[in-house]
């Protein structure tokens, strides 16, 4: 799978998971934040573009693999797919 593909059914767990529908036997996905306050630019692959992500939101790893600049796909409760680096992120549980 490439760094850009989107797993569908990981994103579905996901969706479930904000909105409190998970299942018993389902391994809750770990829930990251990222780092600091204001914002942060962020490559969005979907549009081909840099988009302005506030942080401090929420936001899940889609993808354990890191592209050619060490980022990570995440999707962002704010309804964004982005690659951040890793240093940006910092593990927040299962809130």
């Amino acid at each position: 799978m490439g760094i850009r593909k989107i797993d569908k059914k990981l994103l579905k767990r996901i969706f479930n998971q904000i909105s409190g529908k998970v299942e018993e036997e389902e391994e809750l996905i770990p829930e990251m934040a990222i780092k600091g306050s204001g914002y942060i630019w962020c490559f969005d692959p979907s549009q081909n573009q840099i988009i302005r992500v506030a942080r401090g939101i929420k936001c899940y790893i889609l993808n354990e693999a890191q592209d050619e600049l060490n980022r990570f796909l995440v999707y962002t409760i704010n309804n964004d797919v982005i690659l951040i680096e890793e240093e940006e992120l910092i593990f927040t549980g299962y809130d």
